[in-house]
């Protein structure tokens, strides 16, 4: 019996913990069932309830994935929000509306790791998953 308990710890060690945020229930629901059982998904309809879940779960989150307009707070302005209080967070955004002009500025500004515009296939879901999960590994902690 002690054994099986050890094998679940290890198991619920090694999913991720990723946060994804969009103001779209559809969005949410998808993004989660894309992300398959290898992620722990929390969803977030906005940047403040994005911002609740990172303050009680934070140390254990290791990517923030946000859609760029949503009402009230833009993805841009909560990614970067988590870039300063949480650094060690891989940050995502996803947007449905390409803005030429401030998107890459953001990018280079090392806000985000990557920029995903939508539709989001799961395949996709699950690629950057992997590579921003891999370059979180990466970093100094």
């Amino acid at each position: 019996m002690m054994a099986s308990g050890v094998e679940m710890r290890e198991t619920q060690q090694a999913r991720q913990t990723v946060v994804y945020v969009d103001d779209e229930e559809l969005a949410r629901k998808y993004f989660a069932r894309s992300a398959g059982s290898d992620y722990e998904v929390l969803l977030a309809s906005d940047a403040d309830e994005a911002l609740t879940i990172l303050r009680r779960e934070g140390a254990r989150v290791a990517v923030v994935v946000s859609d760029f307009r949503m009402p009230g707070r833009h993805g841009d302005d909560l990614l970067r929000q988590v870039s300063h209080e949480y650094p060690h967070i891989v940050r995502i955004l996803v947007t449905a509306y390409a803005d030429g002009n401030s998107l890459p500025e953001t990018v280079n500004s090392g806000e985000v790791f990557r920029v995903l515009e939508k539709p989001l296939g799961v395949s996709t879901v699950r690629e950057v998953l992997a590579s921003a999960t891999t370059a979180l590994a990466s970093r100094p902690r």
